[in-house]
């Protein structure tokens, strides 16, 4: 291949998600007969409830559906995700805060895309999910890993994202429950985190798909209903993958201030127009 027809350094940069590489073995082995137990894609082990998939089925009926519809979703979903944000993030927020995606991922990428230049960098608590350096640097942000042990139960302190923060930190992503070890921030850490940001104006990502998956009565309480002033420097992460075992349907969504979901949606005409109306559909009964 020649120097001028090479390919794009940034994209060849980025590695394959190992997540579904281990994901994809892992169901080679199984359809070959062997016993395997795979721990890489989070999979519900139920399947999506029924009255989902008949919704889905209905919408079927309507030409309409066959049709484009809004690159930023549905009216009647974007408001039931509005009212879910009220209801289990509690922070009260209207339609137009809200961009449906083609699953969660979509919603991580282009987050970062929105609030991110070239040479910004994003404070990163591991372990983390591998998604999230890839998508900070296809933005051309840099992550910067902040490390906490089995002995911190894996959650960070605001001690150490101040000693990693810059004059070049331009956002956290903050993840609770976290993927991939579980560990759920109290309320009173969740709101440290929250005032720390809020000091030093720093973005907050916060990835709250794992948000109805607790356990032993525990709650994740979200960063934006620990402190409600941190909304307006905050994009909330979500979708129907885990809670409702709609991994495979593909709708996610972001919600955040209005001129962020503006901009959400304008890069989202171009990229990928509107989310499949079937999927959004059953994304709306569930």
């Amino acid at each position: 291949m020649t120097e001028r027809a090479s390919l794009s350094q940034k994209i060849s940069a980025i590695a394959e998600s190992a997540t579904l590489k281990v994901d994809a073995k892992a169901k080679a082995l199984k359809a070959e007969g062997r016993p395997v137990i795979s721990y890489a894609a989070g999979e519900p082990d139920f399947a999506t409830p029924a009255h989902v998939v008949d919704a889905a089925r209905e919408a079927l009926e309507d030409p309409a559906n066959f049709r484009y519809s809004p690159a930023a979703g549905l009216p009647a979903l974007r408001k039931a995700v509005a009212e879910k944000t009220l209801r289990d993030s509690g922070l009260a927020v209207e339609p137009n805060q809200v961009v449906v995606t083609n699953g969660g991922k979509q919603a991580v990428y282009q987050a970062f895309q929105v609030i991110l230049n070239p040479g910004d960098e994003v404070l990163l608590p591991s372990p983390y999910w591998t998604t999230y350096p890839e998508a900070i640097q296809l933005a051309d942000g840099t992550p910067v890993a902040v490390f906490a042990d089995a002995d911190a139960d894996y959650k960070v302190t605001v001690a150490q994202l101040e000693a990693a923060r810059t004059d070049k930190t331009k956002a956290i992503v903050f993840v609770s429950p976290s993927n991939p070890t579980g560990s759920v921030y109290t309320p009173e850490e969740t709101e440290e985190i929250a005032h720390w940001a809020l000091e030093h104006g720093v973005w907050i990502l916060t990835d709250e798909i794992y948000q109805n998956l607790t356990y032993d009565g525990v709650r994740a309480v979200s960063i934006v209903e620990a402190v409600p002033e941190v909304a307006d420097q905050t994009i909330l992460l979500n979708g129907v993958a885990k809670t409702y075992a709609m991994t495979g349907w593909r709708v996610g969504w972001m919600v955040g201030p209005v001129a962020a979901m503006k901009a959400a949606a304008n890069l989202q005409s171009h990229l990928t127009s509107n989310v499949n109306n079937i999927a959004q559909y059953a994304a709306i009964a569930a």
